[in-house]
């Protein structure tokens, strides 16, 4: 399941200058242009493999659609939900990475075993039952302000006058 995202809102200007900024955020954002008009623009996002990248990178594919009344822009986003899922993830996996090496230090190294010991990496990696959900929710955020973001960029510049 992707996550899915569609807005309209109301224009009345100059279509191709609006879907010129578009254009030219994307571009400048590695993705790859499917389909261009002087009323339509559909891309291709490389992906988003960090939360420190541009939230522009959370959209996999969109549509931006000028109508001689509205802008409309659907976007799937693939990337935002990739990295939801590595944030589910990873947790879960460095837990368990972690309870072998500590089996293994248990089983290895006599003094160490102690039901106990055991507690240190499950501690230590409980904060993230918290902040993967947080971080997962805030990439999906900022993904969605990102496009309505650059959907009023393009309202602004595209308008006569």
């Amino acid at each position: 399941m992707t996550l899915e995202y569609s807005k309209a809102v109301p224009f009345n200007g100059r279509g191709a200058r609006a879907l010129d900024v578009a254009r030219s955020a994307f571009v400048g954002q590695s993705f790859e242009i499917v389909a261009s008009s002087d009323y339509e623009l559909r891309v291709k996002g490389p992906g988003i493999s960090s939360t420190r990248e541009n939230p522009l990178k959370g959209v996999s594919e969109a549509a931006f659609i000028v109508r001689p009344d509205s802008i409309e822009v659907k976007a799937l986003l693939g990337g935002a939900e990739k990295m939801k899922r590595f944030l589910r993830l990873f947790p879960l996996c460095l837990f368990l990475f972690f309870m072998i090496v500590f089996g293994i230090l248990a089983w290895s190294i006599p003094d160490l075993r102690h039901p106990w010991i055991f507690l240190i990496p499950a501690l230590a990696l409980s904060p993230w039952l918290f902040l993967s959900p947080l971080i997962a929710r805030s990439i999906e955020n900022r993904t969605r302000q990102a496009v309505d973001t650059l959907l009023s960029n393009m309202m602004l510049m595209g308008r006569d006058g």
